[in-house]
């Protein structure tokens, strides 16, 4: 193309023209995108604190050790018969709700299954939180919720190891001097824990229930073991399947616990496992050996303590 001094004219004109075009229609939309911003819904805001489990009846239900993470939560609008789910949440959270009025809030408690963050889940024993709140932008809301445990609930044992038994008391090693003993040591709720100690010439336990227990998930649905523990070293928890005659299944190893130096709470999902056998009577099993590295043991002593031991189910 070829330039002269008109052409370079009439196209700087044209050019300057474009630029101021596109100048005004840059500002025109940010005027209008501005006008969006400010338009935009302002939230309420919605804060879910920690979840309390309430004593109803101890001589039923044992300890009311928790250990609710998270909560699965949603709104329900009986004007427009609409159910809202916010979704779940680790607590305490803060949910910005862009619903204005009046709703039942529902919330309900979720756990860890098998001490896993890939498995939460709603935990069928307890209850759900119900509450109405009224949402509004300029007024932001606490609530704290509170659970009890489902009044369906059946506590197929309780071993809060304050009495004369022993609920790991049959000895599957060969080994009685490993054994599970009440202790008055490093105690968490009330006078005694379970308590088991290793060391180099006795560095494994494996010991299981004395009696057994009739589970079938076509009678009892959700079956879990809840427990709090507190141990130097690593332990796997596992079913034992026993027939009407007395003959043992295959022992399926399917529950961990790693070395942990405080006091924890974890629920183990028995549910799909059961439902995997032909049995109906289980006894409850744990194993632990102090770790063996480079031709030696990690530790010269270990300690592993157990309290509030519960299988329950409905």
């Amino acid at each position: 193309m070829t330039f002269n001094l008109d052409s370079m004219k009439k196209y700087a004109y044209d050019f300057g023209l474009g630029l101021c075009f596109a100048t005004m229609a840059s500002l025109l939309a940010l005027g209008f995108t501005g006008c969006d911003r400010e338009d935009e819904p302002i939230p309420s805001y919605l804060t879910i604190e920690p979840f309390e489990l309430q004593e109803t009846d101890l001589g039923w239900h044992g300890s009311i050790s928790q250990k609710i993470t998270h909560a699965d939560i949603f709104m329900f609008d009986s004007t427009g018969n609409e159910s809202i789910s916010l979704g779940v949440f680790e607590l305490p959270a803060t949910i910005p709700v862009l619903n204005k009025g009046s709703f039942s809030l529902n919330i309900d408690p979720v756990i860890k299954a098998n001490g896993s963050s890939l498995s939460l889940q709603s935990y069928p024993f307890y209850t759900r939180f119900s509450k109405t709140i009224n949402l509004k932008s300029d007024a932001p809301q606490a609530v704290k919720p509170t659970t009890t445990y489902n009044e369906d609930a059946v506590f197929e044992v309780i071993e809060d190891f304050e009495n004369s038994n022993i609920l790991f008391s049959v000895e599957r090693d060969g080994n009685t001097n490993t054994a599970v003993v009440r202790s008055t040591e490093d105690v968490f709720e009330g006078q005694q824990v379970g308590l088991v100690k290793l060391d180099t010439a006795n560095a494994s336990i494996v010991a299981q229930t004395e009696g057994l227990f009739d589970l079938s998930v076509a009678t009892s649905g959700k079956i879990f073991i809840e427990l709090n523990y507190k141990t130097d070293v690593p332990l796997t928890f596992g079913i034992i399947p026993v027939s009407d005659n007395g003959q043992e299944g295959e022992p399926i190893w399917e529950w961990f616990v790693v070395a942990r130096g405080e006091w924890n709470k974890i629920y183990f999902n028995l549910t799909d496992a059961i439902s995997t056998t032909n049995f109906k009577r289980f006894a409850i099993a744990f194993s632990s050996t102090i770790p063996f590295e480079d031709e030696k043991f990690t530790l010269t002593e270990a300690k592993i303590l157990f309290d509030n031991f519960k299988l329950v189910h409905f």
